[in-house]
């Protein structure tokens, strides 16, 4: 695995979107948290202790701020999930029967750490397609995985 550290200071544009992002502590905080990640998470990514992120974020050390490659990292899940969101909204879309459709959510809690991992970024990404949803105006509710698992129309567009 390849180490991000390093500092970084400037802000870069976003594949995909008109969005420019600047590279803030605060930025970073949110969109790592917009992915579902821990700390802990782009640690590990990272090469870093969870300390060394936990100061990226922090406001008390302006000078420790993420590296290039950190924003690099988070930036490219975040393309990666914007497709996919736009995907599973326009298969959603082409379904949709006026009838709230079924998002699944996931309780970490009741989840192995691995597992856990993925929900976090699992419940992010149907965040974002509720999201979108609600902005064309088309009728979802959030369920559980065990309250969603025998609707077919889950069953094929979020692999269940």
């Amino acid at each position: 695995m390849r180490s991000i550290t390093g500092s970084s200071r400037r802000g870069s544009k976003m594949k995909g979107t008109d969005m420019q992002t600047i590279h803030t502590k605060a930025g970073f905080k949110v969109l790592r948290e917009s992915l579902g990640l821990y700390q802990s998470d782009v640690a590990q990514a990272a090469g870093v202790d969870v300390k060394t992120v936990k100061n990226w974020e922090s406001p008390r050390l302006p000078r420790c701020r993420a590296t290039a490659e950190a924003w690099k990292y988070l930036e490219n899940l975040a393309e990666v999930q914007e497709r996919e969101v736009g995907c599973l909204v326009e298969k959603i879309v082409d379904e949709t029967d006026g009838n709230p459709y079924p998002l699944p959510y996931f309780r970490e809690q009741d989840l192995a750490a691995e597992d856990a991992r993925a929900a976090r970024i699992s419940n992010a990404m149907t965040r974002k397609v509720a999201f979108e949803l609600t902005r064309l105006a088309i009728p979802y509710e959030f369920r559980f995985e065990e309250e969603a698992a025998d609707d077919e129309r889950l069953s094929e567009i979020w692999d269940m």
